[in-house]
């Protein structure tokens, strides 16, 4: 899972989506084991890595969970499973502040380079 995980994060950095974080959950939560929160630019980069990690998690055999999900609002939610991506503009990011949320409910942040 580590290799994922790091795939993802690498991916994420390509497209330069910025503040990326990963939180573990594993033990924590019944809906997923890891949650990553990113910040992306514009809808046309959101557009991009959305579409090159719907690829990337085919490859590795998960895939995405809710493929009508609308994202154009600014909050790019990608469920596959075990793994939920959040891909936010930075206005819609502070408003809905997952960070806060989680770091109560006790998710650690998972470290990845």
């Amino acid at each position: 899972m580590d290799s994922l995980l790091k795939a993802i994060f690498s991916e994420m950095k390509k497209f330069k989506l910025r503040d990326m974080v990963l939180y573990n959950a594993n033990g924590l939560s019944i809906i997923a084991d890891y949650f990553f929160i990113s910040t992306a630019d514009s809808l046309i980069q959101m557009e991009g890595i959305r579409n090159k990690l719907i690829e990337l998690m085919d490859e590795n055999g998960l895939y995405l969970k809710n493929p009508l999900e609308e994202w154009h609002d600014g909050w790019c939610l990608l469920d596959f499973g075990n793994i939920i991506i959040h891909i936010f503009l930075e206005e819609v990011r502070s408003f809905y502040n997952l960070e806060g949320i989680f770091n109560g409910a006790g998710f650690k942040v998972q470290k990845l380079s």
